[in-house]
């Protein structure tokens, strides 16, 4: 399931938050924006996986889509492969609607149960906007045995002057009194008008006020692509901002992002030490073709291959 979750490049990773995390967000700033569809144009989209056992790659899972006649994808559905058995098998499904201007309205997101031999419903995002931009994305799951959406959170989205996102409010519904509990909020902080937000504030609700938590200090490049992240936790009784992580990203002339770094600030040293990477290599189209995970072994102080993808539309590599 770890894996699965890294690897669906063309499904929205939020279609998992609820499956796997009990509906309880991470301390992030929400993205639910969906990017472009890895290997937009293809029908399939075969992952291997290297086998260092072998020294061969091996099927992984392969992506099937479905689009409408604007190319939005309708329907895209993971299978994974059995090596025992030798074949696909189904694991997760994505179906899509679009309003009149081809904004996405509706994300069903279905689990395969293997018993029953059906597809069960597991989420329901629905996101309304004002104008053009989002203004709420509302996220339910799935009951039983009532069988009916329940009600898990919502995103409210505020926009500056500029039309810039500058603050977004995660909201919890309370099953029990029926209403919509504050839980985290995220304020973008701008340099300028015309730049990417370099700040963003983190508060948690709690004894009802906003308390600060945390902060974001992003940079960015003249393309606009974020370059690093550094994360801070507030410390109430020191009153001071703890480093906590920090990412950097890497990127080729064409804007690819060819590499991911993160580090994790160690206090005993006042370092920052290496924790987790990936590689990646793009065909002429800027889709990934292959992908490599590392991790920082800190006893040979150099980068270890934990795991190898290849992506490509063809059955064999």
């Amino acid at each position: 399931m770890k894996t699965i979750s890294k690897l669906t490049i063309g499904l929205v990773l939020s279609a998992f938050m609820v499956i796997n995390a009990n509906a309880q967000p991470k301390s992030e700033i929400p993205d639910d924006n969906k990017p472009k569809m890895n290997w937009s144009d293809a029908d399939t989209l075969y992952t291997f996986q290297f086998n260092s056992t072998t020294n061969s790659w091996d099927f992984f899972q392969r992506e099937i889509r479905r689009f409408n006649a604007n190319q939005n994808p309708t329907e895209n559905f993971v299978q994974i492969w059995q090596n025992k058995s030798q074949v696909w098998a189904n694991y997760l499904r994505v179906n899509y609607t679009y309003d009149d201007k081809g904004n996405e309205i509706e994300e069903i997101t279905q689990e395969w149960d293997g018993s029953s031999k059906n597809w069960v419903n597991a989420q329901l995002r629905t996101t309304s906007y004002k104008g053009r931009n989002k203004e709420e994305v509302l996220f339910q799951q799935w009951k039983k045995p009532t069988n009916e959406w329940y009600n898990i959170m919502k995103y409210l989205i505020s926009y500056n002057s500029n039309g810039d996102k500058n603050t977004v409010t995660i909201k919890l519904y309370n099953g029990v009194t029926k209403n919509w509990d504050n839980h985290k909020q995220f304020l973008m902080e701008f340099e300028n008008p015309y730049s990417p937000p370099s700040q963003v504030i983190a508060e948690t609700w709690s004894i009802n006020d906003w308390k600060t938590e945390g902060k974001y200090e992003i940079e960015y490049n003249w393309r606009g692509d974020r370059t690093s992240e550094i994360r801070y936790t507030w410390n109430t009784s020191t009153e001071n901002w703890l480093k906590g992580v920090m990412f950097e990203m890497f990127y080729d002339k064409e804007g690819n992002q060819i590499e991911h770094q993160e580090k994790k600030y160690d206090y005993s040293n006042d370092i920052w030490i290496n924790y987790n990477k990936y590689n990646a290599l793009y065909n002429d189209a800027g889709y990934m073709t292959e992908k490599t995970e590392y991790f920082w072994n800190r006893n040979t102080k150099q980068w270890d291959i934990k795991d190898q993808y290849k992506f490509t539309t063809d059955t064999k590599i």
